[in-house]
């Protein structure tokens, strides 16, 4: 049994290469998502402890683990890392693919939200359009109740309910889905007066190319949180052969 954390392209793609190979898995997110297994999966979700997905990997005799979910899960990445390391179960990390850093006066990397904070109070910006998702709409409470900010999520009545939780005015939302369209992030950049953009390192799966040419096209800063680093003990892999070769390496 192969346990597959996804909720991501990344963890489809997983999924697929997994039913293909007639390898039995769990598939497994956060939140209630419409995913369907097929004939070798089985679906659940909700938010797991390093405890609770420890004794989910011994229920099911578990034998490797593929972390496919988004780059910013910082608490699953610990929470993995803690139960592969109590129970020494392999752990393969399917990687999205990321540009290469772009170097412009407009482009800028931060290490944290602290500092891409600390950096739009240096450098005030008309109305900062922000990127980074609902989940961090409550950690950055002390900039946007202070500078008009615009935050764009998913459109699903659970990120509404975040947003709302939060205290954030829902008439500075944009609810609707990411993608490549640059002419469409052209547009909002131009409807709301934006005057920066903070978004995260989040590969080509998050489309960040076509944020930074929006950004450089509409002449104005781009604010990016880098990816955090991952244990050393993850194996990276990126496509069907890197992944099965390395299912077929730890469980042999």
């Amino acid at each position: 049994m192969i346990l597959v954390f996804g909720g991501t392209t990344e963890g489809k793609k997983v999924a697929g290469i997994l039913e293909k190979a007639a390898c039995s898995y769990y598939y497994s997110t956060k939140t209630n998502i419409d995913f369907r297994p097929g004939v070798y999966g089985q679906y659940r979700h909700g938010a797991l402890t390093a405890a609770q997905l420890q004794a989910f990997c011994e229920a099911h005799t578990v034998r490797a683990i593929v972390h496919a979910s988004h780059p910013f899960a910082t608490l699953l990445h610990a929470t993995i890392y803690e139960c592969a390391a109590a129970l020494s179960l392999p752990v393969l990390r399917f990687e999205r693919n990321y540009p290469e850093r772009t170097q412009h006066p407009l482009v800028k990397y931060c290490a944290s939200y602290v500092e891409a904070m600390a950096w739009l109070e240096q450098r005030p910006v008309n109305r900062l359009l922000a990127l980074t998702g609902v989940q961090t709409i409550a950690p950055l409470a002390n900039y946007w109740k202070q500078h008009d900010t615009i935050f764009r999520i998913l459109p699903r009545e659970s990120s509404l309910a975040l947003a709302e939780q939060a205290g954030f005015p829902r008439e500075n939302l944009i609810q609707e889905m990411p993608g490549d369209d640059l002419q469409q992030e052209l547009a909002i950049i131009r409807q709301y007066g934006i005057g920066c953009v903070l978004t995260k390192e989040s590969g080509e799966s998050g489309f960040l190319a076509t944020k930074i040419q929006a950004a450089l096209q509409s002449n104005i800063p781009i604010l990016i949180i880098e990816r955090p680093a991952l244990p050393d003990t993850f194996i990276p892999v990126s496509d069907e052969t890197s992944l099965m070769a390395g299912l077929n390496r730890v469980l042999s």
